[in-house]
């Protein structure tokens, strides 16, 4: 695959991670149910991986709340 065994680990703690986020779990739950010891490494390596922190993340792809249209 082109990477080390650790950095493969990563990357698929990183995309359960990122599910987990979506779901809205609460990030103080997230980085430690994926196996990170502490906040500052997952945000390193979240951030490293997708460009953004992971609440930037949750809130650039939340769905939209639906609205009450009735009348």
């Amino acid at each position: 695959m082109g990477i080390s065994l650790h950095q493969y680990i990563s990357k698929k703690r990183l995309h359960a991670s990122k599910n987990a986020i979506l779901s809205d779990q609460p990030i103080s739950h997230v980085y430690h149910q994926y196996g990170f010891k502490d906040y500052t490494s997952f945000f390193r390596a979240f951030k490293k991986e997708y460009g953004v922190s992971p609440k930037e993340y949750r809130e650039q792809h939340r769905l939209p709340e639906q609205q009450d249209y009735t009348i």
